[in-house]
């Protein structure tokens, strides 16, 4: 059952999400060709400085899944009524101090850009329309936390994709007819009031057991006092970097940042589906059969390994061929600088095991440490090297504060407080695999190396080639080290007789 809604989840939320992102490409190219950079930095400078608001929810959704867990698995409504009332009455306050830092924001949005033309007048009024928008987001939490938590994502997530796919279809069409960046604002700010709309009918449908009226239970608020510093540490690690740039190095390089974010974010969010569509089964899974947890860990681990390096691998040698066909050669960077931005996305890939069993754990106290360390080391490192090698800097910084704060402390703190095991065999497992990942990248980069690729058409063909040859090489080293493991748990491949026998 675990694993059936966890595919469920997945599937619901990832399919949709492949088709706006092949959408997103187009958006983002038509908002470059007719509102020019500046509008289009602007624009995406605006989206990481509001993702800071959500510090005012300070961590609530995920404190209020772990304290749900149980009373759903026990089907006691009287105890999920009175949870997520407490949680409807703090997303109230919630929202009034958003809209005090939003206000606060307004009036000095133009301290967060370089340079510009653009007009004081036009970035207020852009920011309040993106603020809103994001404000309006978070009015359906207490009722999306209940699918969240039950395994029932895909009950909503669908229609939500849905919608928006059909946002950022009807922005492309705004954007050639009209070229106004306000349209745009205001089409997502009433599809936001859409998604709300449409939340709240299937909770009521899916759930009407729960009443907000019970008496409210905020058992969620200890939880959420632990989860405040990740909640910045998140923040910083996902959304420093475009203020950075836009402050530092000026729109243009906003722009060109964004065209390589984008691709690997897009992938990452997508991937990351794995990790939120398991969360609520990982955290059944401690509280029925705890034992098992270590196994499923290491398990867990060899799959994002795998989805890792069969993605990454081939990306770091054609995402810069695809920005200069797409995007145009004046938004490339160089080869040194390609390399750090897939390593972000690999590593953002293979830390989803240990933040969804820390998580699901409720471990956020005891790992507070490595998101103290991560703030400090990211800021400070990124500040210091950019002024030094520009772009890469600021890319080599946040590396290493993940991989400092991550992966030297969070798997000695689950070994201890959960696994009660050799942690060694987690390590071992991640040097076997990282083998793996340098071998096939210097092979497959002295093979690219020498091509020209001149077209999308010639792109997507070497593209093809090499993600074959690379999955095929990782298949067989992970068959021969007896990692594949994770495939029998995909059911319909064990139902193909030719798959099933590799897999076996």
């Amino acid at each position: 059952m675990r694993t059936r809604n966890t595919i469920f989840n997945l599937l619901s939320d990832l399919l949709p999400q492949i088709i706006i992102a092949i959408i997103s490409f187009f958006r983002v190219k038509i908002f470059l060709e007719y509102l020019g950079t500046e509008q289009l930095g602007i624009y995406q400078l605006y989206g990481q400085i509001l993702s800071y608001l959500s510090l005012a929810e300070l961590g609530l959704t995920s404190a209020v899944m772990f304290y749900l867990y149980k009373p759903i698995s026990e089907k006691n409504y009287k105890k999920i009524s009175a949870i997520l009332s407490g949680v409807k009455r703090a997303f109230n306050y919630v929202l009034l101090a958003m809209l005090v830092i939003g206000l606060l924001l307004t009036f000095n949005i133009k301290f967060f850009v370089k340079d510009t033309d653009l007009t004081n007048t036009f970035l207020m009024i852009t920011f309040i329309l993106t603020f809103l928008t994001n404000v309006l987001g978070y009015l359906t939490t207490p009722y999306a936390v209940m699918f969240d938590s039950g395994q029932e994502k895909y009950k909503y997530i669908l229609h939500i994709q849905i919608l928006l796919i059909i946002r950022h279809l009807l922005e492309i069409i705004l954007i050639v007819l009209f070229k106004n960046l306000y349209l745009v604002l205001i089409i997502e700010v009433l599809f936001a009031i859409f998604q709300n709309v449409i939340i709240r009918y299937l909770f009521k449908k899916n759930y009407p057991e729960v009443k907000f009226t019970e008496k409210k239970d905020y058992c969620f608020w200890k939880k959420t006092k632990e989860l405040i510093p990740h909640k910045i540490g998140t923040l910083v690690a996902n959304n420093i970097d475009v203020i950075i740039v836009s402050k530092v190095l000026g729109l243009t390089a906003v722009v060109v940042y964004n065209c390589y974010y984008y691709i690997t974010n897009m992938l990452s969010t997508m991937i990351n589906k794995i990790g939120s569509a398991s969360l609520a089964s990982v955290g059944n899974l401690m509280v029925s059969d705890s034992k098992k947890s270590y196994n499923v860990f290491l398990e867990y681990n060899s799959m994002l390994f795998f989805i890792a390096t069969i993605i990454c691998i081939p990306l770091s040698v054609m995402i810069t061929p695809f920005v200069k066909i797409w995007y145009g050669s004046d938004l490339i960077v160089n080869n040194f600088t390609t390399i750090l931005f897939v390593f972000i996305l690999f590593y953002g890939i293979i830390r989803i095991v240990l933040n969804t069993f820390t998580g699901a754990a409720g471990l956020f106290k005891e790992t507070l440490v490595c998101t103290i360390t991560e703030i400090v080391l990211n800021i400070t490192l990124s500040l210091v090297l950019i002024n030094y090698i520009g772009m890469a800097g600021l890319l080599l910084g946040t590396s290493l504060a993940l991989i400092i704060s991550e992966y030297f402390i969070k798997p000695g703190i689950l070994n201890k407080h959960v696994f009660k095991d050799k942690i060694y065999k987690y390590y071992f497992d991640c040097l076997k695999y990282s083998l793996l990942v340098v071998v096939n990248y210097i092979f497959i980069y002295f093979i690219i190396s020498n091509i020209n690729i001149t077209n999308l058409f010639y792109w997507f063909m070497i593209g093809v080639i090499i993600f074959i040859v690379n999955f095929i090489i990782t298949f067989i080293y992970y068959k021969l080290i007896n990692r594949i493991e994770f495939l029998s748990r995909i059911s319909f491949l064990n139902k193909i007789k030719f798959i099933n026998k590799f897999i076996r």
